[in-house]
C-alpha cells in the first residue's frame, strides 16, 4: 500500500509538469487514468482509508477537466540546461507509463505508438523551442550574430532528428526563413510560446519557466 501511494504521488506530480509540456490531452488523460486505476487498487486493498476515496474522486474530476480544451498553450521554452533535462525526463517518464498501460491491456498497441510518437516529438521540441527562444532574446538585444548562432543550433537539432512528424519538416523550413531574414518568429501553431518573439510588443520575459 505504501509503495502504491508513493507511486500515485509521483504520477500526480508528473501530471502537473506534463500539462506545461504536452499538446495532446489524450496523453494527460492516460496518465490520470493510471492514477485512477491505482486509487481503485488501493481501495480494494484497504477500503477503511477514507482519504483514498477522496483521492479517487479528485482523479475522476480531473479526467473531466482534462477533457476540456487546455486553457494555456504549452510552455516548452526553458532557459537552463538543467530545466530542459528535467522537462525531458518528465516526458520520458510519461512514455514509460504509456508502455506500462499497453502492457496491461489498458490501451491498444496503435494508441501506444501514437502517444509515444507525440511524446518523442515534444522531447525534441523542448530543446528546439528553448534554443529558438535564446535566439529571440539575442535578437531583442540587437545581437543578430548571436541570434543566428542559436537559430543554426535549433536547425541542426531538427535536421539531425529522424522524427517523422510533419511539424518537424515545417519547423525546419521556418527556422531556415529565420536565418534568411524572411521571418522574425515561428508560426504560433508550431511555437505558441510567443512571449519572446522579436515581432511581439509584449514585455513578458518573466514568463520563462525558471520555477519549472
Amino acid at each position: 500500500m505504501h509503495k502504491l501511494k508513493l507511486r500515485v504521488d509521483e504520477l500526480e506530480s508528473l501530471l502537473i509538469h506534463l500539462v506545461n509540456l504536452q499538446e495532446n490531452q489524450d496523453i494527460l488523460i492516460q496518465i490520470n487514468d493510471e492514477i485512477t486505476d491505482m486509487y481503485r487498487a488501493m481501495i480494494q486493498l484497504d477500503s477503511s482509508q477514507t482519504y483514498l476515496e477522496a483521492g479517487l474522486k479528485n482523479a475522476e474530476q480531473r479526467t473531466a477537466s482534462l477533457s476540456e480544451p487546455l486553457a494555456n498553450p504549452p510552455k516548452r521554452l526553458l532557459e537552463s540546461d538543467a530545466k530542459i533535462a528535467l522537462a525531458q525526463k518528465h516526458l520520458t517518464e510519461a512514455a514509460k507509463v504509456i508502455r506500462h498501460r499497453q502492457a496491461h491491456a489498458k490501451i491498444s498497441m496503435e494508441e501506444m505508438q501514437i502517444y509515444i510518437k507525440e511524446l518523442s516529438y515534444q522531447h525534441l521540441m523542448v530543446d528546439v523551442i528553448s534554443m529558438i527562444g535564446q535566439g529571440h532574446k539575442a535578437a531583442n538585444k540587437s545581437n543578430p550574430l548571436s541570434a543566428q548562432a542559436f537559430y543554426k543550433k535549433a536547425r541542426q537539432m531538427l535536421i539531425q532528428s529522424t522524427h517523422s512528424d510533419p511539424r518537424r519538416h515545417q519547423m525546419i523550413k521556418e527556422v531556415a526563413e529565420l536565418l534568411d531574414g524572411k521571418r522574425k518568429s515561428i508560426s504560433p501553431s508550431l511555437m505558441p510560446e510567443t512571449f519572446l518573439n522579436p515581432d511581439s510588443q509584449q514585455d513578458s520575459e518573466h514568463q520563462l519557466l525558471d520555477e519549472f
